[in-house]
């Protein structure tokens, strides 16, 4: 839901930037300055900018920049202030590309010293819009103020369980501030992707650090990794699944394939037949509860078929069961195949690494006897 109304702009710090400043700030690489072919290597660095839900690539050129470091470059809402957070990375150009972006300079003090300022006049914007939902009863909860278009229009997000009749609001905000006045809603993932906050773990959110996408995560991956479905520690500050959840969901799938369902009944290469009492997904490995009142863990390649709860005698309950999960039957066959194996990989590239140096020497002699004849 957004609303836009057009009035003459006012003087604020946020709109103290100089036309030629805007010519200079739009600056970038087009079709009728560009230098690069298709399949030249271009380096580029991504840049994220305070109140952003994700950062942009910019062409970063013969600077040297580190993670972390403050630049002014232009974003979608105009020049900031933003801050370095990727390593630089080389592309292959293509003219799709275009047109690509270009950090303006390194922020100086003065840089940061104007987007304090900027900062000061949002806040100011953003108490005002809270007085104004106060006065007008409105269900909406405010979450960020920006300048945007070198402080030309206000933005205002906010978050709200429905639609929201924000006329006479956005007619207050338009007399007050004497400038293009927008309300865009959010969900509440955006809105912690924009403000940041510390996770749980103790680092900065990954949706407002360096992830681009997010929010692709469902109530399956927590039940694919065995996770107790607590949602107090499954949920995020924003009250959302975490989206590391599936940081690792691609592992325990594939882990998963290895292994025998869970409450499946199977038959072992050693005899032994009854029910997948847990998984070990990690490990790969499982504890079986047999016919005979045992548990026993055993390797995921110890499961010789699947069967059928009616094609065994498996009793509804045990006078007593004994665990015998101390020993794990396959493990020593399995690493002394991994041991093979890995033996096999080494002797490989071993070979390799010797074909390639004799190649080498058989160039370099080559190239000395035919200068020497």
């Amino acid at each position: 839901m957004t609303q836009q109304v057009t009035e003459e702009n006012i003087e604020n710090p946020a709109s103290k930037t100089s036309s030629q400043d805007k010519k200079q700030y739009r600056d970038e690489i087009t079709e009728s300055n560009c230098n690069f072919a298709d399949g030249d290597k271009v380096k580029f660095i991504n840049v994220r900018f305070p109140g952003h839900a994700k950062s942009y690539s910019f062409v970063l050129g013969k600077r040297r920049l580190i993670y972390g470091q403050k630049v002014v470059a232009m974003s979608d809402r105009g020049i900031a202030v933003g801050y370095i957070n990727s390593f630089p990375y080389e592309l292959e150009f293509k003219k799709s590309m275009l047109p690509l972006r270009t950090i303006n300079k390194i922020a100086t003090e003065a840089d940061e010293e104007k987007e304090k300022e900027i900062y000061k006049t949002q806040k100011e914007a953003e108490n005002l819009c809270h007085r104004l939902i106060e006065k007008h009863k409105l269900d909406m909860n405010l979450t960020h103020v920006e300048f945007t278009q070198f402080g030309k229009k206000v933005v205002f997000y906010f978050i709200a369980p429905a639609r929201v009749d924000f006329r006479e609001l956005v007619k207050d905000l338009v007399s007050e501030l004497k400038l293009r006045i927008e309300l865009r809603q959010i969900n509440v993932r955006d809105r912690s992707a924009s403000m940041g906050a510390i996770g749980p773990c103790g680092r900065e959110l990954c949706c407002s650090s360096f992830l681009s996408k997010y929010g692709n995560v469902s109530i399956k991956m927590a039940k694919n990794q065995n996770l107790t479905l607590n949602y107090s520690k499954l949920n995020g500050v924003c009250g959302q699944l975490k989206c590391c959840l599936s940081y690792e969901d691609d592992v325990y799938t594939k882990k998963r394939k290895k292994l025998p369902r869970d409450n499946g009944f199977v038959k072992t290469k050693t005899g032994d037949q009854g029910k997948v009492f847990r998984l070990n997904i990690l490990n790969e490995q499982f504890d079986l509860l047999t016919d005979q009142g045992q548990i026993k863990r055993f390797t995921a390649d110890q499961v010789k078929h699947g069967i059928k709860k009616e094609d065994i005698k498996f009793p509804h309950k045990f006078d007593h069961i004994s665990d015998e999960t101390a020993k794990i039957i396959g493990l020593s066959e399995l690493s002394d195949s991994q041991h093979k194996q890995r033996e096999n990989d080494f002797r490989k590239m071993e070979d390799k690494a010797k074909d390639f140096a004799e190649d080498r020497m058989k160039e370099i002699l080559g190239t000395t006897e035919t200068e020497e004849s």
